[in-house]
């Protein structure tokens, strides 16, 4: 690492898409900016690897906001290498008899397929799904992209709108109790939608229930980047350097250094220590408050800050996945049912019932392990994903599921070889020539090399903590740093464990951009979106 100056305007620790995304606005704005980051490359869990001409995503796969987030066309991100498409065959859930239900983007094509099942479901889907889109558009994607507004601020100033009052109403419930006002009697819908909203561990018994009808609409407009999903860190980079800002590598913080209550600098595992007006962090609240900060200038700063520190809570679940390069493509026996079957981008395989899937869920809280998932085939919207040239019907393929950190079957790195053997005998029931495909390279990710992988995501929490109730809106990470603001003069946050959470969403790095912007006294560059605009008029955003 070349010598770096001695003094900045803002200092930003770690290099994932948050801190990518600060980095690249505040350059933009004029602010000399340095991004520190531990690991050889920036990211965080935009990564993807390539064994003998296969491209392995092998943490985050599906973006959920691309086609919505600001910084895709505030930063000309596509300028910048980063190119998505969205599949219109969002997911199909597959039966064990060679049935299946399919659902798209678009409503009606979905009916048409639940009106295979139920006639009265189909309407129902339309009508319920309809309503359930607007709250998103209107109400929750533009809260993603703004400021939290304090939870009784919320409920008083919800009230004064119909979707805020539904949007209310939903925050009390539970996702079982949000599902079941939707109206659906098909066992087999209720199954698919409760899937999707859960299936990044989300507790359908925890609360927050908003975040299913989140979740199920922004899945149903998920996004596949081209080339591997480490291409939009990799123009978040170019953007920022584009724009100025030094990002350097192999460069992990040991230290924030702070003057009484105030944050002045950081120190390197190197020893080297370096000056700044503002510091962003986008590391977890327990690194960043007790480890990089310290309990004494906490204290200082804060007398509740060290306390809602320790009770903060990681995720009770986390995230298996065994991608595989193949010699050929997965052909589904569901396909004869329901020829879009071939074209979902995911398939849920497993589970038929409601009742199955929480027994998946409870298993998996309980340290056990469950041949229930997701399979996709990224290689179907972006074939150089796997060396075509060369074997022209080679695939790669992905089952992802949830899974306990804690394993009641044994050490994780004795089992991983296992299970993804044992993933590809229970894929081949609903995609038969998986039997006799061969298998090129393989890679496992379980929790705990998620977490050697990622430190940040500890206990193997891909979201850098739970969703629950104590920890989102306004009090995610706590209510000292709703604002991206902490009590700690000049230090903020910006990671997943602020506000909107985790799942590469841009939204923590993009508004705390704004904050230290205005702290700075620099222009914002940039214009809000127009439904951020709008939603404000209506007292849904900050």
């Amino acid at each position: 690492m070349a010598e770096l100056d001695k003094n900045y305007d803002v200092i930003i620790i770690g290099g994932g898409p948050n801190g990518l995304t600060t980095a690249a606005y505040l350059a933009r704005s004029g602010a000399k900016v340095l991004l520190l980051e531990r690991h050889h490359e920036g990211g965080g869990g935009l990564v993807t690897e390539e064994w003998s001409g296969f491209r392995f995503n092998t943490h985050a796969k599906l973006l959920l906001m691309m086609d919505v987030m600001p910084p895709y066309t505030d930063l000309a991100l596509e300028s910048w290498g980063c190119r998505y498409v969205q599949p219109e065959v969002a997911a199909s859930i597959l039966t064990k008899d060679g049935k299946a239900m399919t659902l798209y983007s678009d409503v009606d094509k979905t009916a048409k397929s639940i009106a295979r099942f139920s006639k009265h479901d189909a309407e129902q889907y339309k009508e319920s799904m309809t309503d359930w889109n607007t709250i998103v558009n209107e109400a929750l994607i533009p809260a993603t992209y703004s400021l939290p507004l304090p939870m009784l601020d919320m409920v008083v100033s919800y009230q004064q709108s119909e979707i805020g009052e539904v949007v209310n109403e939903m925050a009390e419930e539970t996702y079982l109790e949000t599902l079941a006002a939707a109206g659906y009697e098909n066992e087999l819908l209720n199954t698919a939608i409760l899937y999707l909203g859960t299936m990044y561990g989300m507790d359908p018994e925890g609360g927050l229930g908003f975040l299913l009808p989140l979740l199920v609409n922004r899945i149903l407009h998920s996004s596949v980047i081209i080339s591997g999903s480490h291409q939009l860190a990799a123009a978040l980079s170019r953007a920022a350097n584009r724009a100025g800002a030094r990002l350097e590598r192999a460069a992990e913080v040991s230290k924030i250094l702070t003057d009484g209550s105030k944050a002045v600098g950081v120190r390197l595992a190197t020893g080297e220590e370096v000056f700044a007006k503002k510091i962003v962090t986008t590391t977890d609240p327990k690194k960043t408050f007790l480890d990089l900060v310290g309990e004494e200038a906490c204290d200082a700063a804060s007398p509740t800050l060290v306390r809602q520190t320790k009770e903060w809570e990681w995720e009770s679940t986390s995230l298996f996945n065994a991608n595989y390069a193949l010699s050929e493509r997965p052909v589904y026996k569901a396909a004869d049912f329901d020829p879009d079957v071939d074209r979902a981008l995911i398939k849920i395989m497993g589970v038929e019932t409601v009742a199955d899937l929480m027994d998946h869920i409870n298993h998996v809280k309980a340290g056990k392990f469950s041949f229930i998932g997701a399979g996709m085939t990224l290689t179907d919207y972006d074939p150089m994903q796997a060396p075509i040239d060369v074997e022209p019907n080679a695939a790669v393929a992905c089952w992802e599921t949830l899974a306990p950190y804690e394993n009641q079957d044994g050490e994780w790195d004795d089992l991983q070889d296992d299970y993804a053997t044992r993933v590809l005998a229970a894929w081949s029931e609903y995609a038969p020539n998986l039997a006799n495909a061969t298998v090129v390279r393989q890679y496992v990710n379980h929790p705990k090399h998620i977490e050697t992988k990622l430190p940040n995501m500890v206990r193997g929490s891909i979201k850098h903590g739970a969703y629950v109730p104590t920890q989102m809106l306004s009090n995610r990470p706590n209510a000292d740093c709703s604002s991206y603001r902490t009590p700690i003069e000049n230090l903020y946050v910006a990671g997943a464990s602020t506000w909107p959470g985790g799942m590469v969403l841009l939204g923590g790095g993009y508004n705390a951009a704004g904050i230290v912007a205005d702290d700075l006294g620099l222009e914002r560059w940039w214009e809000e979106p127009d439904y951020v605009v709008q939603a404000r008029k209506k007292g849904l955003v900050g």
